[in-house]
């Protein structure tokens, strides 16, 4: 390095960058092995080097070079002085690449460095840390294939490279970490399968493939570890049934399926499951109808299975899930009545039974479902009458979708005392009557009553809209509507 060189260096850099440069210029990217504790110094300034940050928060890293094992984000040994164990460099506005040198930071544990804005490929060289037990690099920018070096590290139990723009296949390799618990890979754009082995890791408690472009089947060796409890794989496009292991897993409390091209029937094991809460399996292919139920004591609380191919009855059993919060079964092809016992989950918050084939009068009880915050039934063969407390027994309902029925009578004046409707869509039924005035709905988007029987009377309703500062749509066509407009509206559209 000349002195011209030096001199520049100098005046751009913190004084620890300098020092680092002049003892090590020759070899700050050499990832060759040192024993003593100025290998771990001379990995820290190469990686200062080759990061930065506008915010500065790195500001403490230019003290005393003797002094690393205070800087901000890392933490030593206790045992082993002056070796670095952890980097958490979590949300710093970093930006970069991560050098390759940082494989020589051989006593490394965890590596913890999401929320930032890291670009460039995941070194190789990380596979020289096997001590490494935690790897995060999630939400940066990083490209290119996670590296199968990884598998190097014997140790590692948890991977977290979500939210990145990582692409290729999920290395087969990674089955050799026999003591992964979590690996987090979604929100990416990975390729291929999901490898057979990882379903063989003894001790996988998480496994994360989300959004991504994933095809074939789920690993038939999938729910074989004993301590499964979370399976994400939403939106990929995998193929073929739900493997019996998985189905059966007494561990399992989260599974993950929607958006797929998954198939055949829902195994009866998962609504049975003692553990299972949230089963989430719409926008797929699966056939048949709903398993039977044999556990009155299911802890579930989300069912998602709109947007399938499935069929028969909604089950008078679907009661017995008492602790659900969320049900959405729209989009199928169920038949019959909407069953009485569904009043019997008190604290459901959201109901979608929307393009179905159902019929009949929708169960009273229904209506006094507190907890309901979204109602959508359109697109069925319903019958009846809302109730005219309607607007005090639903308190908490912010969505009211019945579109596409038989519905008649009026539409009750006490829908305006739900203050934290959002949409009201009644439209293609038979109601009839004034329409009633909504304007003390300050969160009112959406208000479609068109294709009724509806009049205007004087017109009080529409002037009431005007108090809806929210409103965004408005769909009053194919009525009875007659008369003149209230001047403040005809005012507005002159306007």
């Amino acid at each position: 390095m000349s002195p011209q060189a030096l001199g520049t260096l100098s005046s751009s850099l913190p004084l620890v960058l300098v020092l680092c440069s002049l003892v090590y210029a020759s070899s700050l990217d050499s990832i060759a092995p040192q024993n003593d504790s100025n290998t771990d110094l001379h990995a820290l300034c190469c990686l200062k080097l080759h990061l930065t940050t506008s915010a500065g928060l790195l500001v403490s890293w230019k003290n005393d070079s003797l002094q690393f094992c205070s800087w901000s984000g890392v933490t030593c040994s206790k045992r082993h002085a002056s070796r670095v164990i952890a980097l958490d460099l979590e949300s710093l506005d970093l930006d970069g690449q991560i050098p390759p040198c940082i494989g020589n930071l051989t006593f490394l544990t965890k590596i913890h460095i999401p929320n930032n804005q890291l670009t460039g490929q995941i070194p190789p060289e990380l596979g020289q840390l096997n001590r490494l037990r935690y790897l995060n690099l999630s939400t940066n920018n990083l490209t290119g294939r996670i590296p199968s070096t990884l598998s190097s590290c014997v140790h590692l139990q948890t991977i977290h490279l979500g939210s990145n723009s990582l692409d290729g296949v999920i290395p087969p390799s990674l089955s050799q970490c026999s003591d992964m618990q979590q690996l987090s890979l979604g929100h990416n754009k990975l390729s291929g399968g999901i490898p057979e082995g990882l379903g063989m890791l003894r001790n996988l408690a998480v496994l994360r493939l989300a959004t991504n472009s994933l095809t074939g089947s789920i690993p038939r060796s999938l729910g074989s570890s004993s301590s499964l409890h979370s399976v994400v794989l939403t939106n990929n496009s995998l193929t073929g049934p739900i493997p019996p292991l998985l189905a059966n897993s007494s561990s399992l409390q989260l599974l993950a399926l929607s958006n797929n091209h998954l198939s055949g029937e829902i195994p009866p094991a998962l609504f049975n499951s003692t553990s299972l809460q949230k089963l989430l399996l719409g926008t797929n292919s699966f056939a048949g109808s709903i398993p039977a139920l044999l556990n009155i004591d299911s802890p579930l609380q989300y069912l998602i299975l709109q947007s399938n191919n499935l069929s028969g009855t909604i089950p008078s059993f679907i009661g017995n899930f008492s602790s659900l919060r969320w049900l959405l079964l729209g989009d199928n092809n169920f038949q019959g009545n909407i069953p009485m016992s569904i009043d019997e989950i008190r604290n459901l918050e959201i109901l979608d039974i929307t393009y179905n084939f159902l019929t009949g009068s929708v169960p009273a009880s229904l209506y006094n479902m507190s907890a309901l915050t979204y109602l959508g039934m359109a697109t069925n063969n319903l019958v009846g009458e809302l109730p005219h407390n309607i607007g005090y027994t639903l308190p908490s309902i912010q969505t009211l979708i019945m579109q596409g029925n038989q519905f008649q009578g009026q539409i009750p004046t006490s829908l305006a005392n739900t203050t934290n409707l959002q949409v009201i869509n009644l439209r293609n039924n038979a109601f009839h009557g004034i329409v009633p005035s909504f304007g003390i709905l300050p969160s009112l988007v959406d208000l479609n009553l068109g294709k009724n029987q509806l009049e205007a009377g004087d017109w009080s309703f529409l002037s009431s809209l005007t108090n809806c500062t929210q409103l965004v749509n408005l769909r009053l066509d194919a009525n009875i509507l007659q008369g003149v407009l209230p001047s403040v509206v005809a005012g507005r559209e002159s306007s």
